[in-house]
């Protein structure tokens, strides 16, 4: 985008006006999520925005490069997805809707301080987390809603501190 920053604003605005529905729906052929398909479009005009010397006009338009670039942050965006569920799995993490994570649950493997101590030790961020959806029997989008951050945000913060709570209960091996 030459020229002076007014201009580059205004060559800007109007390429995101031509061209960001249909690279929508492009991204949203590659993602089903709205609003990941959404991130990726964003990612793709703000790599324009911050790097314009890396589209070439003589090589490719406007148009193909912003798909190219939005092709390789929605195939990203998928492989984190699934490494982050492959992940969990392997853990032994998964999003049980229908079953009682009460504090009951927790008694028949651990004593109540064993738990209370090993939760005291977590950051407040992953205890809030972890005690919303497991205690509290929330869902991950309502903990998110709750404490008002992303879904994203909240799936790694109950995971992290599962992770974190795993560890401390495994630590003490003679209290078991």
């Amino acid at each position: 985008m030459p020229g002076t920053q007014a201009s580059a604003t205004a060559t800007f605005t109007a390429a995101y006006r031509q061209h960001a529905s249909g690279l929508r729906g492009f991204a949203r052929t590659i993602i089903i999520d709205h609003h990941l398909a959404e991130d990726v479009v964003h990612e793709a005009f703000l790599e324009w925005w911050q790097h314009p010397d890396r589209h070439d006009p003589a090589r490719a338009n406007l148009e193909s490069w912003l798909r190219t670039i939005a092709h390789r942050r929605a195939i990203d965006r998928i492989r984190s997805l699934e490494a982050s569920r492959n992940r969990d799995r392997r853990i032994g993490i998964r999003d049980h809707h229908g079953t009682d994570h009460g504090l009951e649950q927790f008694d028949a493997h651990f004593s109540r301080a064993r738990l209370r101590a090993a939760l005291s030790e977590l950051t407040d961020k992953q205890r809030n987390a972890v005690l919303l959806r497991y205690l509290g029997e929330r869902s991950t989008a309502e903990v998110a809603s709750d404490l008002n951050i992303t879904l994203g945000t909240a799936k790694t913060r109950v995971r992290d501190g599962l992770i974190a709570l795993h560890q401390r209960l495994q630590a003490d091996p003679a209290a078991a």
